[in-house]
C-alpha cells in the first residue's frame, strides 16, 4: 500500500433505529475528509443527530461509475473517504463495487467498519439451522431466474435469505408456494429495528395470509428467511394422489382444491398441477 494514499472506509450505518451505530463508526465519520453517501438527504439526518459536519457527496447506483474516478483521485491525494449506504452495510445489495474495485487496483487501503445489517438479525430470530446459510440478495425479477434459484433451494439443506420490497412481497410468496413444499417454514421480517418492526412465522401460505391481513403488511422493506429442506423424494404422483385431487375438484373451486391438495399430499403446488394434467 502507498503510504501517501488516504484510506477508504466501508462504514455500516443503522438500518432503522439511529441508535444502532457503533462508536467506531461515529469516530470514522467525523475524521474522514469526504463521506460518499447513497442518498445525501438520508445521510444528513444521521450525521446531524451526532453533530458530524463531514463533507457529503452523493454516490448511488446511477452515479457510481462517474463518481469513482474523482473519489480515487481524492484518495490518491491523501484524503480519507468513508462509503455509506442509506441503511446497513455498503455493497450488500447496495452501490460501492466500482469504488472498491478501483481502490484495490490502486493499492489503496480499504478498512471495514462493521455494524448493522438486516440479514443477521433476521437469521438469529428465525429459529432455523444457522450452521450454514445462503444469502441471495433481492428476489430475482425474471421468471427464469426465479425458477432456477427455487429449484436450488428446494433440494438444499441450507437456510436461504432474500431481500424484498413491500410492492412485490405478495408475488414473491406466491412464487415460493408454487415451487416449494407447502409445509416449508419461513419467517418474514418487516422493517427491522423500526417502529413497525414485525415478524411473521409459519408455512408459506400462513405467512402470506398474515401479511395481507396486517394493517401495515405490505409497507416497508422485508427480509425473507426460508428453512432448509431435505431433498424432495416425494414428488412422484400416485393413483391415490389423483383420486384425492379429483374428490377435491368435485366439491371445491379449482384454486382452493389445488391449495388443499398441496397441503394434504405435502407436495409442491406445481406437482399438484401435474396431477391434473396426467389424470
Amino acid at each position: 500500500m502507498d503510504k501517501n494514499n488516504g484510506s477508504l472506509y466501508i462504514v455500516s450505518t443503522p438500518i432503522g433505529n439511529l441508535d444502532d451505530i457503533t462508536l467506531r463508526a461515529l469516530e470514522v465519520l467525523k475524521k474522514v475528509d469526504i463521506c460518499a453517501a447513497e442518498d445525501t438527504r438520508t445521510s444528513k439526518i444521521l450525521l446531524s443527530k451526532y453533530n458530524i459536519n463531514t463533507k457529503l457527496t452523493s454516490y448511488h447506483k446511477f452515479s457510481e461509475k462517474s463518481k469513482t474516478l474523482s473519489l480515487i483521485e481524492n484518495l490518491k491525494s491523501g484524503m480519507d473517504v468513508a462509503l455509506i449506504s442509506d441503511a446497513g452495510t455498503p455493497l450488500i445489495s447496495d452501490p460501492g463495487k466500482y469504488l472498491l474495485d478501483a481502490a484495490i487496483l490502486n493499492k489503496i487501503s480499504v478498512i471495514p467498519i462493521p455494524g448493522a445489517t438486516s440479514v443477521i438479525p433476521a437469521l438469529t430470530v428465525s429459529g432455523f439451522n444457522l450452521d450454514s446459510f445462503c444469502f441471495y440478495g433481492f428476489f430475482p425479477r425474471q421468471k427464469k431466474e426465479q425458477i432456477r434459484v427455487l429449484k436450488e433451494i428446494s433440494v438444499s439443506t441450507k437456510t436461504s435469505v432474500f431481500f424484498e420490497s413491500g410492492k412485490r412481497i405478495d408475488k414473491m410468496l406466491d412464487t415460493l408456494l408454487s415451487h416449494l413444499q407447502a409445509n416449508t417454514n419461513i419467517i418474514v421480517a418487516r422493517e427491522i429495528t423500526k417502529i413497525y418492526e414485525t415478524f411473521y412465522r409459519g408455512d408459506i401460505e400462513t405467512v402470506a395470509k398474515n401479511i395481507i391481513d396486517s394493517e401495515y403488511g405490505k409497507k416497508g422493506e422485508f427480509v425473507v428467511v426460508i428453512e432448509g429442506n431435505l431433498p424432495d423424494v416425494n414428488s412422484e404422483i400416485s393413483e391415490e394422489d389423483k383420486r384425492i385431487l379429483e374428490i377435491l375438484l368435485e366439491k371445491l373451486d379449482k384454486k382452493l382444491a389445488f391449495e388443499l391438495a398441496s397441503k394434504i399430499l405435502n407436495k409442491k403446488r406445481n406437482d399438484i398441477y401435474k396431477i391434473k394434467i396426467k389424470s
